[in-house]
């Protein structure tokens, strides 16, 4: 899906800058401004790092587990500060939605069985990162973008509904993240209009330890990592 989205970009930039080189730049003065505002929207893929308790019980019934990545969206609102002519400081208050699945294979009353924890995920986010850009080239400037962002789950508060045998893992409700990505500007005749990868790595292990299953028992650690695409109009 990366890789696909990377070609898929590098064909429109290009494309996008032989069309445009012929005429003259679109809204030459925009990144002058102190402060602007935009919104984005976009999809991601959640994934879950399991970490393997050392010396884990349940060894001949817990055979093996993964965490499948799924596509959720998220939309939100940029705010744009120009701190120089190559820094910009944003932060974008977002909601996201994801799904997180676990994917367990057992051996339980001499059958194998393949067994999965659904986990619905809502999160708000607010994330505060600085944006490295470029020089503009005509009408298209390149940037990074580093930064973290406090996000709370408010897919949580469902699932304390849910009846203790059902619940599989309990999850925290509050996670940090560092983030890393690269994005691309194009300023086009009334709008700047971006196309942004980033990637969220979670800090805090959200596995809740006093919640004893053997699905949880085998864990020691849950972190998250979300792959971001997102477009950008601002």
């Amino acid at each position: 899906m990366r890789r696909i989205c990377c070609v898929l970009i590098f064909l429109f930039v290009f494309g996008f800058e032989g069309f445009s080189q012929s005429s003259p730049p679109n809204l030459p003065h925009y990144d002058d401004k102190v402060l602007h505002f935009g919104v984005l929207l976009g999809f991601n893929q959640l994934s879950s790092n399991l970490i393997e308790k050392e010396n884990r019980p349940y060894v001949d019934t817990v055979l093996s587990f993964e965490s499948e990545r799924k596509v959720g969206f998220q939309l939100g609102i940029i705010s744009d500060l120009r701190l120089h002519k190559y820094a910009r400081l944003r932060l974008t208050p977002t909601i996201t939605f994801a799904d997180r699945r676990i994917n367990y294979s057992l051996y339980l009353m001499d059958k194998y069985i393949d067994k999965s924890n659904y986990l619905e995920a809502i999160y708000l986010e607010v994330p505060l990162e600085l944006k490295i850009q470029s020089s503009r080239w005509h009408n298209f400037r390149p940037y990074l973008i580093a930064g973290g962002k406090y996000a709370f789950d408010l897919g949580s508060i469902k699932r304390k509904k849910a009846s203790p045998e059902d619940i599989m893992l309990k999850i925290d409700n509050n996670e940090w993240f560092y983030t890393l990505g690269v994005g691309f500007d194009f300023y086009l005749n009334y709008f700047k209009f971006g196309i942004e990868l980033k990637t969220s790595f979670g800090l805090n292990d959200i596995l809740i330890h006093e919640h004893h299953t053997m699905y949880s028992d085998v864990l020691d650690k849950i972190k998250t990592q979300v792959f971001f695409i997102n477009l950008t109009f601002e």
